[in-house]
Order: C-alpha cells, then structure tokens, then sequence
C-alpha cells in the first residue's frame, strides 16, 4: 500500500481496474463485430452485382428494411441506454456499411445548417454524402436525372410557401416519397408546437415496412360538397388520415389540389381498394409513394 493512499483508495483503484479491463474487453468484441458486419454488407454488395440484370442497378439502400431494423433495435432493447439512442447508434453502423455497398448521393435545399440537412443526416447517418442545393426545383431535378439517389424536402415547417412549393414539384416531377423524417421542435416555451417533418424522396416506389403512410396528390374542382365527396371513401375504410393540406391548383382558380397522408401501405387489400375507388371519382389522382413511418 503506497504511503499516500488509504486502504479505501487502494480497493476503489483494484476495483476500477477490473471494470476498465472488462471495458476494453468489450469494446473489442464490439470493434470485432463492426467489422464481421461490415464484411457481411460487402458480401451483400457482390451478390447484387453478381445477378444484376442488365443494365438495371442494383438497389443497395432498402428504406423498409432499415425502418424493420430499427424498430427491432428498439423493441429488443433492455436498457440501460435509452430505446431511441441504442437506434441512433445502430442507423450510424448501418450508414457506414451501406457506404462500402454504395456511398449514396443526398441532395437538400440550401444554406448549410438549415433544418433540411440535420433532417438529412438523421436519417442517412455521417456516411452519407449530403450535397446543398439552391433551390427546391434543383433538388427534385437532381434526382429525377439520377444526379443524387434521394433528396429531403420539406413538407411541415414553418415557411408555408416553401410547402406550397413542395407540392408543386412532386406534381411536376415522377418521383416518389420513400421515408420521413420528424425533428424535435425548436427551443419554444409552446407545448403545442409541431415538430418540423421532411419528405425522403427517391425513383422508385417502396415495400411495405409494416407500419407505413401513404401520400397522395388530389386535384378536383372546387365546388361544395367536393372535399366530402372526397374524404367518403376514407372514412367507409376507417381509414387514419394524419395530414391534410389544401390549396388552389395554381393553374385553373376552380381546382383545387389536396395533398393526404394516411395511414397504411398501398400493397395491403383496402388500401387498394380506396384507390381503386378514388379513382373512379371526377379527380386527378397522383400516387405518391408509401413508406415507413419515421422511427426516431
């Protein structure tokens, strides 16, 4: 026993030792796994190459399995670390070893440190390269000319314009909604403040993740009892909608555009079946895309 040191101090120094030995023991069992993982998504990587057909590119990214993924993180976990921070670690696991399958391109709506790219990097993780845009038409265009493999838009902020631009832009552009991101209110004293949420969008339509939205585009004519005709369906299925935004079509003052969120994916039967009925009404109707419900 040092001359300096009590017997307390002694035990206390023994005891640490042991625990930051198991530390360390641990953290390279963790390291050991981050990389048996990450060779197990290079594997992924070559035998997607491997039966490629064509000319066609493989799909690296799969949003409905990474939204599976997280859910079962989540649902697995005992503690003592928090649900939601146990998912973020994984998303960021998860985003370096898509980076050795495919790096992948993400376009937002400019400056740097706007709510867009925090979105952004919530939902791809570090790894991904998110690239700023000056405009929302630049964004769509990026990835409509395969430029970028998703873009974040936004859809629920407080620049009421900026949405009303959104909705344009995915009237004009043949993209769909692929995932969604939702951001902690900002520092505000008001309970009821919304949290901001953005749009993942990508080429292609999506399966189905198990809990997931469907956003639609509908344009009709502005006449009474249109909307009620409109939202009967929806209402005969029981059918949850979560979001409901109106505005002026912009190109004929006596249409009106809607822009639904709802709950459920277009693969399951009665989800089919609204659409099928919808359009069978005197409406423009414009499949958005279904796609999971945001996990953290």
């Amino acid at each position: 026993m040092s001359q300096d040191q009590s017997p307390a101090a002694d035990a206390q120094e023994a005891e640490l030792r042991v625990l930051r030995d198991g530390i360390d023991s641990v953290d390279r069992q963790i390291h050991q796994l981050l990389n048996d993982r990450a060779r197990l998504a290079q594997s992924v990587a070559e035998v997607k190459e491997r039966y490629r057909q064509g000319d066609e590119l493989p799909v690296f990214y799969r949003p409905e399995r990474e939204a599976q993924v997280l859910r079962a993180v989540m649902a697995r976990n005992e503690g003592p670390l928090a649900d939601k921070t146990v998912a973020r670690l994984f998303r960021e696991v998860m985003s370096v070893c898509l980076a050795l399958e495919e790096p992948l391109e993400v376009v937002f709506l400019g400056p740097e440190g706007t709510f867009t790219q925090q979105a952004a990097q919530k939902h791809f993780g570090q790894s991904a390269h998110c690239r700023v845009l000056s405009s929302l038409e630049a964004v769509f265009e990026a990835v409509q000319s395969s430029e970028a493999h998703y873009a974040v838009v936004p859809i629920e902020v407080e620049d009421a314009g900026l949405i009303r631009h959104t909705l344009d832009l995915f009237r004009r552009y043949d993209l769909y909604i692929c995932g969604e991101v939702e951001l902690a209110p900002a520092v505000s004293s008001e309970a009821t403040s919304r949290c901001p949420r953005f749009l993942v969008v990508g080429r292609d339509a999506i399966g189905p993740s198990g809990e997931d939205k469907t956003s639609l585009l509908l344009e009709c004519r502005d006449e009474a009892g249109a909307l009620h005709e409109l939202l009967a369906p929806f209402h005969r299925r029981n059918i949850s909608l979560t979001r409901l935004e109106t505005r002026s079509s912009g190109e004929h003052d006596w249409q009106t555009l809607f822009y639904i969120d709802f709950e459920g994916h277009v693969s399951e039967p009665q989800i089919g079946e609204l659409m099928g009925e919808l359009e069978q009404l005197d409406v423009n109707v414009k499949f958005l895309g279904s796609y999971p419900k945001a996990v953290l």
